[in-house]
């Protein structure tokens, strides 16, 4: 796994925001940064997609957040998505075991996982091992 590899936790729920960063600390994950909404990382995102070393490699986003929950910042991110030269792995997390929820993440192509919160560290480390060496 690479150490250098930038993870981005977009989650209003403190308790899973640190459980999250524990997991990624205990796999050598040091660059991680934090939300407590989308609204601040989508705006980031939009003014510095030429920027690709300021972009996360992976973002694990909330479904359920005030203000704009998960499937829309996965909307207004599929506008600005194609000028990106960079793949960004979108992990969805929520604490809704709700099968529509489920069914919704699976029409979004950018979204490549979907756990209930909070993820365990065997699944993390599989994100963090697999996917992103893609």
């Amino acid at each position: 796994m690479n150490e250098n590899q930038m993870v981005w936790i977009i989650d209003d729920d403190d308790i899973s925001k640190y459980v999250m960063k524990r997991y990624l600390k205990q796999l050598s994950v040091t660059k991680v940064i934090e939300f407590p909404d989308s609204v601040q990382p989508l705006k980031f995102i939009q003014d510095n997609y030429e920027s690709l070393d300021k972009l996360p490699d992976i973002i694990f986003l909330d479904l359920h957040m005030p203000i704009l929950n998960g499937f829309d910042f996965i909307k207004d991110f599929q506008t600005i998505a194609p000028k990106i030269d960079k793949k960004i792995n979108i992990v969805m997390l929520t604490s809704s075991i709700n099968a529509e929820d489920v069914d919704q993440a699976k029409t979004f192509p950018e979204i490549s996982d979907y756990f209930i919160k909070p993820i365990k560290h065997r699944d993390l480390a599989r994100i963090m091992n697999v996917e992103l060496k893609q």
